[in-house]
Formats: structure tokens, sequence, C-alpha cells
């Protein structure tokens, strides 16, 4: 048998150690799902997007801005109610986050909801966040 058959094996197992290691770190990972979420969202792949956020938050919930983010990609996809959980979700945690209050305020005006949505906008602006 060849002496270097053994190496390779044993550096074959090491890496397969070590992906199975980082594929599980990931997966675990609010942060990386977060990401991922943004990146997808900016190729216009809001279904996806809004899944990654989801993920972020069933690892994380108190994560503010995965919680905005997965209502934006909720909005573009035209799914506004639940766009808006989200987002009131994203304003309860950090109530001063004036990017959730514009934010609320878009769908509500897709919702046809125009005091309220006057309302977050004045927030949002209060809170040194304007159009």
């Amino acid at each position: 048998m060849d002496p270097i058959l053994p190496i390779i094996a044993g550096l074959i197992l090491i890496t397969v150690v070590a992906l199975v290691s980082i594929k599980k770190r990931f997966a675990e990972n609010s942060d990386f799902w977060f990401s991922m979420g943004m990146i997808l969202a900016d190729f216009g792949k809001y279904e996806r997007a809004a899944r990654c956020c989801e993920r972020a938050v069933r690892i994380y919930p108190f994560y503010v801005h995965a919680w905005n983010n997965w209502g934006l990609a909720l909005l573009k996809l035209g799914r506004h109610e639940e766009a808006l959980e989200r987002l009131e979700e994203a304003l309860t945690l950090n109530p001063a986050l004036g990017e959730g209050w514009y934010n609320k305020g878009i769908v509500l005006e897709k919702l046809h909801r125009e005091g309220e949505a006057e309302e977050a906008f004045e927030r949002a602006r209060s809170l040194g966040v304007s159009p």
C-alpha cells in the first residue's frame, strides 16, 4: 500500500470535519442570515430575502434590523399586512428606529391608511429619517 494514501485519507477527514463545523456555525448565526437576506434583496430576490430574515429572527428574536428588513421584503412582495406585523415587531423592540417608522409609513400608505401613515412619517422625521 502506498504510504501517502493514509495521509490523503486523513486530510480528507479533517476537511470534512472542518466543513461540517463551518456549516453548523453559519446555520446558527443570525448575522449570516441577515446579511444573506440583504444581499438577496439587493438582487430582487425578495421571497428568499424574507426567508433569510425570518431565519435570523428565529435564531435571535431581538434582531431589530432583521425584523425591519423582513418587513421590507414582504412589502416588496405585496404582502402588506404581514409586512406591517414585522415592522411593528421591530418598533416594539426599538421604538427609536427611525427607518422602521418610515417603512411602516410606506406600508400604511399601501394599505390606504393615510392618517396613520403620516403619523409614522412624522415619527420617522422626528428621529432624523426623511425621504
